[in-house]
């Protein structure tokens, strides 16, 4: 029986929050998983949690703002700056391609593209939530601020195209001829958002916030090694970027995690940040301890 792609993405909700589940039992633990305490750090934290969620529908609102306010030379735009980026080293990719020609390859990395940064995206903050861990909670919002405070001018004036879409490079778009993953992808990325990467760049940052952590996040930060190792490899093998991307993607990472470091950034964002979360949740601010 041939499965309907609602049922398709009905198995693949089910699976992310079930993959949610297991991670916290095993990075966490039933017995430490204080439901409370994170019902009580999702209301103290609602600010952040809210720009957490509200990141990634930043990209669809530039998708948005491109085709209204698009002109006569964005087509001319988009295809120079692709031939410029595939110029760089684009025909390495069809090299690893015709390597690795094997569906399985292809459907183990569709999952990591589409399946496991997305997981990433969510279990990050909500692990932090959980733990009620604030200080780390703070930094990997920040960092994420930043991210698509810099990709986002990149996507609206610098259009590069996937890589699988160039004519000449003689690479196959593999995840958008499946017809699943490739529809499910295509349904909310506009496929010439390609220079940096989102994907390396929020990738490397949720694994540079924990490098610092020491023991309490060892095996996550582990973990976020090989999850970074295979989205690199997923969004070159699978003709969505070109090595360029990936380096920039990199580059953004980096930048994002300094900034987002910075005591003094952190301070002058949190301060917003609790004016606000007073004003969500309607209650004041916390009267200061008497001295006596």
């Amino acid at each position: 029986m041939v499965l309907s792609y609602p049922a398709f993405f009905a198995i693949y909700s089910a699976t992310m929050v079930a993959g949610i589940f297991v991670a916290l039992l095993l990075l966490v633990g039933w017995k430490d998983m204080y439901w409370r305490k994170a019902l009580a750090a999702v209301k103290y934290n609602a600010v952040y949690v809210i720009l957490l969620a509200a990141f990634p529908l930043s990209i669809q609102g530039q998708d948005i703002l491109e085709r209204h306010f698009a002109g006569d030379d964005e087509s001319t735009r988009e295809i120079n700056y692709t031939n410029w980026i595939f110029s760089l080293s684009g025909g390495a990719i069809r090299i690893l391609q015709d390597r690795l020609d094997y569906s399985f390859v292809v459907d183990v990395f569709a999952v990591v593209y589409a399946w496991l940064f997305t997981f990433l995206l969510y279990f990050v903050p909500i692990l932090l939530l959980v733990k009620d861990d604030r200080v780390n909670l703070r930094k990997y919002a920040i960092a994420m601020m930043f991210n698509y405070i810099i990709l986002i001018p990149f996507y609206l004036l610098f259009p590069v195209s996937v890589s699988g879409s160039h004519p000449e490079s003689g690479i196959t778009p593999l995840l958008y001829v499946d017809t699943y993953w490739g529809k499910m992808v295509t349904s909310v990325d506009p496929l010439n958002n390609d220079f940096p990467s989102g994907h390396v760049s929020l990738a490397v940052t949720s694994m540079l916030v924990f490098a610092w952590e020491g023991r309490e996040y060892r095996r996550f930060y582990y973990f976020l090694i090989g999850v970074n190792i295979a989205v690199v490899f997923s969004v070159l093998y699978l003709g969505i970027h070109w090595p360029a991307d990936v380096f920039a993607g990199f580059l953004v990472a980096v930048a994002a995690t300094v900034i987002s470091r910075s005591e003094k950034v952190q301070m002058t964002v949190d301060r917003y940040v609790r004016a606000m979360t007073q004003r969500l949740i309607r209650e004041g601010p916390v009267p200061a301890k008497n001295p006596d």
